[in-house]
């Protein structure tokens, strides 16, 4: 059994964007039902009614750093039960350890509009193998399943993630991943690449509802042949499968958040006769602790004019007031622009709003004397230039 880590829902305070030290730890659980057999994009016949349940669990662990660098290790644990028309049995088995270091190009990128990300890891083989050479001359049933696939393997991903009005955002996921060697008895496993794309939308300050649409490929595998010096194909490995994610994602105080979702299969064509994925479900519990607290609202700086932009990672429009302020900046030499991160609000370690806001975009903008221009809440915070342009002119600067 080779399932591959389900996705979830994004998790928006694992941003590295957040430019702070942080830890955090994660427990998933999925189910997905393998009930239907298949081969090419054809059900094939099943006398003995074979199914198998995969109950799936996830430890998580992600520490990251101000630099937009993160390291993660994850180790799937579950159980497999097979079910035939003669009974029932179930296997427990931990997997295999992936470990990735990520690095977001946030600090040489326009923040935060647009972020995009680099990770390389290995997956090193911790769990029990069984042979998979010569299994095809097995019946299904009487096969024994772990989740380790008995080798070391090398992944790398990229993703990005871009901000559009109205509190949505896009993203998107590339990887790829492949055996550094073959098993104990001879069996090669082929590369695998996956391409995950979607949306998340976030009408709070809590709660993101996303949709995730997912295609992964699998190359055949090979091995030895038990009557000469070749290698066969193995007759049941391979193929392509695409798959829709909705799930929603809620923050709760003190850094928790849950997350829950449906995995629906959309189609399949796999090589030889192969169960596929039903209709499975996941959910997921997580922690941040932040080693750092961001920085407490700090006041104006006598003499010159001063905005003090309130953005989070979950924000959408803070990342098109922030691209405004960019751009404005350079012909504001008189204009200091301080920036808050406000992703952890409203929990205590997150920068007090202005008394009376109540949510993010926040902007106040603050004239040479010290003293409160403008206070600009909601769309009205896409104004902030504007605002600017006009208590410059005021004072004579700019013309």
């Amino acid at each position: 059994m080779n399932p591959s880590l389900p996705g979830g829902a994004t998790d928006a305070t694992t941003d590295a964007a957040q430019r702070a030290w942080w830890l955090r730890a994660r427990l998933g659980f999925t189910f997905i039902p393998f009930d239907r057999l298949q081969q090419g994009s054809a059900t094939a016949p099943n006398p003995s009614q074979l199914a198998i349940d995969l109950h799936l669990g996830t430890l998580q662990a992600t520490a990251a750093a101000p630099t937009a660098t993160s390291f993660d290790a994850q180790l799937p644990f579950g159980r497999l039960v097979t079910r035939t028309i003669a009974g029932m049995r179930t296997d427990r088995s931990i997997g295999d350890l992936e470990l990735r270091l990520r690095q977001g190009l946030e600090p040489w990128l326009p923040r935060p509009r647009l972020r995009v990300g680099l990770a390389a890891g290995v997956v090193l083989p911790t769990a029990p193998y069984v042979a998979r050479s010569g299994a095809a001359n097995l019946p299904p049933e009487a096969a024994h399943l772990t989740l380790g696939r008995g080798v070391s393997w090398w992944l790398v991903e990229a993703d990005a993630r871009v901000a559009v009005p109205h509190d949505v955002a896009a993203f998107a996921q590339t990887s790829a991943r492949g055996p550094g060697h073959r098993a104990d008895d001879g069996y090669a496993w082929g590369t695998e690449a996956r391409l995950t794309a979607g949306a998340t939308w976030s009408p709070g300050t809590r709660l993101t509802w996303q949709l995730a649409a997912d295609a992964q490929w699998r190359d055949g595998a090979t091995e030895p042949d038990p009557f000469g010096g070749e290698r066969l194909t193995s007759a049941n490995a391979g193929g392509w499968q695409l798959t829709a994610t909705p799930s929603v994602s809620l923050t709760l105080p003190s850094g928790l958040a849950i997350a829950a979702g449906v995995r629906i299969p959309l189609h399949a064509d796999v090589t030889g006769n192969q169960l596929v994925p039903a209709t499975g479900g996941f959910a997921a519990l997580s922690f941040l602790h932040r080693m750092r607290p961001p920085p407490r609202r700090a006041g104006p700086r006598s003499g010159t004019i001063t905005v003090v932009d309130y953005w989070a990672t979950w924000c959408a429009p803070c990342a098109e007031i922030d691209a405004r302020l960019r751009a404005a900046e350079a012909r504001w030499p008189d204009v200091r622009v301080e920036r808050l991160d406000a992703s952890a609000w409203p929990d205590s370690d997150a920068p007090r709003l202005p008394e009376g806001v109540g949510g993010l975009p926040v902007v106040e903008v603050f004239d040479a004397q010290g003293r409160r221009h403008a206070l600009l809440t909601g769309t009205d915070a896409l104004r902030v230039v504007e605002v600017v342009d006009a208590l410059r002119a005021s004072a004579g600067v700019g013309k």
